[in-house]
């Protein structure tokens, strides 16, 4: 791995477990070596994690009634 533009390239992948196992040993290595690469990788997981969970939740009652409200006051603006 030659730095850090090739391990962003290949962050999502590794996550996913879509690498082979030479690129994945090569992304690791890196990731261990590499605070600002370990740190993207970090938000990463963490936001994958958080969006597989908010698929499996339903919206709360709240953020529906202010989203029914956001799209009324944009039906009433002018020239919507």
């Amino acid at each position: 791995m030659s730095g850090c533009e090739n391990a962003v390239e290949y962050v999502y992948q590794y996550i996913d477990g879509e690498l082979t196992m030479t690129r994945r040993a090569r992304v690791r290595w890196h990731l261990r070596r590499c605070g600002n690469c370990i740190d993207a990788y970090s938000f990463e997981t963490e936001l994958k994690a958080r969006v597989a969970k908010a698929g499996r939740e339903a919206p709360s009652e709240e953020f529906l009634s202010t989203l029914r409200a956001l799209i009324e006051e944009e039906k009433a603006r002018p020239g919507a």
